[in-house]
């Protein structure tokens, strides 16, 4: 099974917490983003004071992480920071679907744009493709549920998701996608 594979299916993992806050409430979900937010930040604290520690989590699960964890903070710990900002920030329905878009569609980046052969800004376009697709995809299927946002709403919402998974930032995408997101849904959800 591929590295890419695993760490994406690790990722799925995150379902946690939209789920959290769709049969929770806002202050479940933000508890369970916190303890797990403070299970990563202490793992990132032992770590980098205790280099023994990091060399064993990075051969023992070295799968689960890129090349440039090793002296960075592992991208579920910006991940974590993103959702707890998400949820923070967003109503409800913004913050679950921007949650998603960020777990499925940065998923399905990764998956398919690792076999892409048209590349922009050193990422594929049929990896940035299926991101959107993806995001459209949720925001329909939660339109049948009790979330319920206004097709234009989530439509862009999906598109300014894969355009900065897609752009070149310095930032990693792990903290931009769902605050991302969530912004423009929110910008836009009080214009209609």
């Amino acid at each position: 099974m591929s590295k890419i594979f695993l760490r994406k299916t690790w990722r799925l993992c995150g379902i946690i917490f939209p789920l959290a806050y769709y049969f929770g409430s806002k202050t479940i979900a933000l508890i369970v983003v916190l303890l797990f937010l403070g299970t990563f930040v202490l793992i990132e604290l032992l770590r980098f004071t205790i280099p023994a520690l990091n060399k064993r989590l990075i051969s023992t699960f070295g799968f689960l992480f890129k090349e440039t964890e090793k002296k960075r903070l592992f991208t579920t710990t910006t991940f974590l920071i993103s959702f707890l900002i998400t949820i923070l920030l967003f109503q409800k329905d913004i913050a679950i679907t921007a949650m998603l878009f960020s777990i499925f569609g940065d998923a399905a980046s990764a998956i398919v744009g690792v076999h892409g052969k048209k590349r922009i800004f050193d990422k594929s376009i049929e990896g940035s493709l299926a991101f959107l697709v993806i995001c459209l995809a949720i925001g329909l299927a939660l339109s049948l549920t009790k979330i319920h946002l206004v097709p234009a709403v989530f439509i862009l919402g999906a598109f300014s998701a894969a355009l900065i998974e897609l752009l070149p930032l310095r930032v990693d995408d792990n903290l931009t996608i769902a605050l991302v997101a969530g912004a423009v849904m929110s910008a836009i959800s009080k214009f209609l």
